[in-house]
């Protein structure tokens, strides 16, 4: 797992009481910048590289990545220069490097690194930044964003391949709306490994993934009897998920199903460890069932629509699974707050937290980067992509989700391997991502 700070403050305030000053840690960025650069320029025969610098830290930390590099360009946009910037840019010329004094052709380059802003940015960009940046665009080099691309959540950004973090993960390169304009997100080190204090949550990571671990001596009714409470197709993906992510029993609570594998319930009939409701189903009089006030849950779709959900908010063994227009139903519902879906978009960490701390239940926000909460904790996949953008990709989720459940895992552990392991089904699927749908989800569950 990756530590998630709003910023660098708290991190850097960390490493300086430890020992290290604020030139050591520019240095150590740079270092690591640069190392960066010369991995991925290795396949690139005299590669050419162009540092986009502003005048800050953001843009000091590019000049001592030049330094150590000793083959770069750089062009330096005139804003006011910060007493950092010019420490390092004195530097660079006492040894004779030159900076570009014209605005560069950026087609002529192989590389460009965007180290104009940090997570400092609390501005519009200029005119200017905005035309060289729809500019960069427009090149096919490799683009490389240090700590965080300039412009992100504006109208113009710039569109990385990389984003390296300077020590920590930053929240907002998290949002959904950050997902294009990001690349995969890198973490240099900055001097010292700590237990970062502070945190905003955690990034999860493929390796961070738990499944379930079958024992020779187990049998079926080991594994859990999950039951489904929806319509026939929603309601099939759903049990199958959990059927493939490692249920030893499913029942759908349905008049029919397409799948042999699962079997058709009236009601609750027998044994029941784990349910998930709500996946296109009209009637949720199941909600005020007394059965269930024991059985861990996980509740999605229409159960957003329906004042019973809110008996079972404050349940530590209750996952919910909304997308952002059910989020906002949901908001309304249970905090009657009128938040509409372009609203959330943009802030999806502090509605998520506004929610965990009002209620014990787990918290499943649906979306291009997941976040999963509970209360103080939270965890964000970003490893997902637009393969899952399909119909049915969410039930199968859901089917995931109880199947942890009910073979035992906690409702925060139960959600964040399922969420990880939905993602990495649709990071592993090597075909057009358009060619993806729920049924390929479910089968590419075997493969994890």
């Amino acid at each position: 797992m990756k530590a998630i700070c709003k910023d660098n403050i708290s991190y850097e305030k960390q490493l300086i009481e430890k020992g290290l000053d604020e030139f050591l840690m520019m240095e150590n960025a740079g270092v690591e910048l640069a190392n960066f650069i010369k991995k991925k320029s290795k396949k690139i025969h005299n590669a050419k590289i162009l540092f986009l610098l502003g005048t800050g830290g953001n843009g000091a930390d590019g000049l001592v990545a030049i330094r150590h590099l000793k083959k770069a360009s750089a062009y330096v946009l005139a804003y006011k220069k910060s007493t950092i910037f010019l420490k390092q840019e004195q530097i660079l010329q006492n040894i004779g490097f030159e900076f570009l004094q014209e605005e560069p052709c950026f087609e002529d380059f192989d590389i460009i690194v965007d180290c104009v802003f940090g997570s400092g940015l609390n501005k519009a960009l200029d005119e200017k930044l905005q035309g060289i940046i729809q500019k960069i665009s427009q090149s096919k080099a490799i683009k490389i964003a240090c700590d965080i691309p300039s412009g992100l959540g504006q109208d113009v950004c710039f569109k990385a391949d990389y984003t390296l973090c300077m020590g920590v993960v930053k929240e907002k390169l998290l949002e959904d709306f950050a997902k294009e304009f990001v690349g995969k997100i890198k973490i240099a080190h900055l001097g010292l490994k700590i237990q970062v204090q502070n945190t905003s949550g955690f990034l999860l990571e493929r390796k961070d993934l738990k499944l379930i671990q079958k024992k020779c001596s187990f049998n079926k009714g080991d594994l859990g009897h999950v039951y489904i409470f929806a319509n026939k197709s929603a309601g099939t993906l759903a049990g199958l998920g959990a059927l493939e992510f490692g249920s030893g029993l499913v029942s759908l609570v349905a008049k029919e199903s397409f799948s042999p594998l699962l079997m058709l319930k009236d009601t609750i009939e027998s044994k029941i460890n784990a349910a998930a409701i709500g996946m296109g189903l009209n009637d949720l009089s199941i909600l005020k069932d007394e059965r269930l006030q024991s059985i861990p849950l996980v509740l999605d779709a229409n159960c957003f629509q329906n004042a019973d959900l809110t008996l079972y908010l404050n349940r530590k063994d209750v996952v919910l699974t909304p997308h952002p227009k059910e989020f906002s139903m949901l908001l309304k519902l249970c905090m009657n707050k009128n938040i509409q879906v372009e609203e959330i978009q943009k802030k999806r960490f502090f509605y998520v937290k506004e929610f965990s701390k009002k209620f014990e239940c787990v918290l499943v926000l649906k979306g291009a980067n997941p976040i999963i909460a509970q209360k103080d904790k939270l965890f964000v996949v970003n490893c997902g992509n637009e393969a899952l953008a399909k119909a049915g990709s969410g039930d199968v989720l859901s089917g995931m989700i109880a199947a942890l459940l009910g073979a035992k895992f906690s409702a925060l552990e139960a959600a964040k391997n399922a969420v990880l392991a939905h993602a990495l089904v649709a990071k592993n699927y090597k075909k057009n991502k358009n060619s993806f749908d729920a049924l390929k989800l479910v089968k590419g569950l075997k493969c994890l």
